[in-house]
């Protein structure tokens, strides 16, 4: 019998190139790389994730000191911005400003609207103008010496003054304008030169002779010069229609480029002028000027929502102000006029003065200056205050009653709803001009005295502009009204001899109440007599008692215009103090249409 073995077969050798073997290998190779794995994760991942707040940290804590950094440098260029630079006009660009026309003569001497006005003092120059504090001050005339009796004024002019055309502007020329406003042919709007005389010492001196001593005369010379090497061989009768009313050689800070209708009926014009380089008080920063003429308010107003015009002086800002948005800014300054209810003092029921008294005392002045839609100042009497020294008579306060009492010590007694005298209605005709922004404070006006006085005020608006009424003619000089409400201008000097005098108590003259009073007129020819301050000022004050005592007019408020321009321009200076609207023009040359920021000079 065989014999069974113990020992256990053995298995085959595996080759190394055999399926198993290779599996056995690739298994201990990964395994292998695993542990390996997990040995650097350990060593670079897990040991170190203890860090990662850290780091975190560490990293905000970078961008926060970097942001620091950034805003302190930041408020560094700002303060340094503000320390050392400004916001500066840029020279160049087009400024567009709507007027009222009509705008029928570039001619300077023949201006009337507001339109004209303004096209002639960007147009031309004067031996002297207003400066932006109100001042007067010397714009071709460099000098002036006045001789003792106040009777001469000799006026040096500045050297080296040009015509646009390049022709030197001298004394003939002055002379020449003197003479042509004195002749009655040129029918010239401004007037009172009569009986001044003017003569070239030389090419650049101009003595001004006077019959007396005249304090305001300095004043009077803001008047514009013509060029005599043109219009020399035009006569004064045909001076109106001569090609140069639309076309003119000009002196001022803009030189005439082109008139231009843009409506067939002519309402609408638009006045194109160029920065004269030759103007004697150096170049404007604006390279045009363009002067856009309307024929009514709502045409301008139509004209800034389009944005076609930069700036307005036609315009109240309250009426305004919500279609506009914040396009536009406004700056209201006073102008040196007055607004007056004026009465007829030589006819019809105002020639009585308690009448005139009571109506005075009926008027809420205060009231009046609110529905005027403007913040208007107060007016106090016949001249500004601002223009007599010392303490100066004002207006008497409102008093219903005192004012009824004197109508009815008048025998106007009320009855009914009206007061009679005699059987005769106590009736007030009253007057406005239309488009001078008076017919809501007209309205207002007439309502108190209604209501307060129990009598009938008719009122009736009229148009200046309107050739069919013919208001010079038809109401002015005849002065066929009882109640007049009328802007007058009061001007540069507190001389208002033109207005209140007796001797201009005639059709064609400025006096429209024909006030007359003995002690009123030796009171305004003193106070034109000598050039003293305190002198004048006295003798104003006198003036000032009579004609409140007389009541010739109720001074109803100072006059104010608005500059409405847009944000984007540099416009007139907000603390500029005007005589007349076209002083606005006074700093032009630094008006600009755009800004630049620029190094503060040291």
């Amino acid at each position: 019998m065989a014999k069974q073995s113990n020992k256990q077969p053995q298995e085959p050798v595996s080759s190394p190139f055999s399926e198993s073997g290779a599996t056995r290998r690739g298994v201990q190779r990964v395994n292998k790389a695993g542990k390996s794995a997990m040995r650097h994760a350990r060593r670079f991942v897990s040991s170190r994730l203890d860090r990662l707040a850290t780091v975190k940290r560490m990293v905000v804590g970078w961008i926060v000191l970097v942001l620091v950094l950034i805003g302190i440098s930041a408020v560094q260029w700002i303060g340094f911005r503000a320390a050392y630079m400004t916001e500066a006009p840029t020279a160049g660009g087009t400024f567009s400003e709507g007027v009222i026309g009509p705008l029928e003569s570039l001619n300077p001497l023949f201006a009337r609207t507001s339109a004209e006005k303004s096209a002639a003092k960007l147009m031309f120059a004067g031996l002297y103008t207003y400066d932006t504090s109100g001042n007067l001050k010397g714009d071709i005339a460099d000098s002036v010496a006045i001789n003792e009796g106040e009777t001469e004024y000799t006026v040096k002019l500045r050297s080296g003054v040009v015509w646009s055309d390049g022709v030197p502007l001298t004394a003939k020329d002055v002379v020449f304008t003197v003479n042509l406003m004195k002749n009655p042919e040129t029918r010239a709007e401004i007037s009172g030169w009569e009986s001044f005389n003017a003569q070239a010492v030389d090419a650049t001196t101009v003595k001004f002779t006077l019959p007396g001593a005249y304090a305001p005369f300095l004043h009077s010379l803001t008047f514009p010069i013509l060029p005599e090497h043109i219009l020399a061989d035009v006569k004064p009768s045909e001076l109106r229609e001569n090609w140069f009313s639309q076309a003119p050689v000009t002196s001022g800070p803009f030189a005439f480029r082109l008139l231009q209708n843009v409506s067939t009926d002519e309402s609408k014009k638009i006045l194109h002028l160029v920065a004269n380089p030759s103007y004697l008080h150096g170049a404007p920063l604006l390279e045009r000027f363009q002067l856009n003429v309307y024929g009514t308010r709502e045409d301008i107003e139509e004209a800034l929502q389009r944005s076609e015009i930069s700036a307005t002086p036609a315009l109240t800002y309250d009426d305004v102000a919500e279609k506009l948005g914040s396009t536009y800014n406004n700056q209201p300054h006073n102008i040196n006029d007055g607004v007056f209810a004026i009465f007829n003092t030589q006819n019809g029921v105002t020639s009585n003065i308690s009448v005139r008294q009571a109506l005075a005392l009926a008027t809420d002045r205060q009231k009046i200056r609110e529905v005027s839609k403007q913040e208007v100042d107060s007016l106090d009497g016949p001249i500004l205050s601002s223009q007599v020294e010392g303490d100066v008579p004002t207006f008497p306060t409102q008093d219903i009653k005192k004012a009824q009492e004197l109508l009815d010590n008048e025998g106007w007694r009320v009855s009914g709803d009206m007061r009679y005298k005699d059987g005769t209605p106590l009736e007030i005709r009253m007057i406005a001009l239309r488009g001078s922004g008076f017919t809501q404070v007209t309205n207002e006006l007439a309502d108190m005295w209604r209501k307060e006085l129990k009598i009938k005020v008719d009122v009736q608006v009229v148009d200046p502009l309107d050739a069919t009424q013919n208001v010079l003619q038809s109401i002015l000089q005849p002065r066929n009204f009882d109640v007049l409400v009328y802007e007058l201008v009061l001007g540069g000097d507190p001389d208002v001899y033109a207005y209140w005098h007796s001797s201009q108590a005639k059709p064609t003259g400025l006096n429209f109440a024909n006030y007359r009073d003995v002690i009123a007129d030796d009171a305004l020819s003193g106070a034109r007599s000598k050039r003293d301050e305190k002198y004048r000022s006295d003798r104003y004050r006198v003036f000032i008692r009579r004609w409140l005592a007389d009541m010739p007019a109720v001074p109803l408020y100072q006059s104010r215009i608005d500059y409405i321009h847009s944000t984007s321009v540099k416009a007139m200076n907000p603390n500029s103090v005007l005589v007349l609207p076209e002083d606005r023009y006074a700093d032009v040359l630094y008006w600009s249409v755009g800004t630049e920021s620029v190094y503060r000079t040291p």
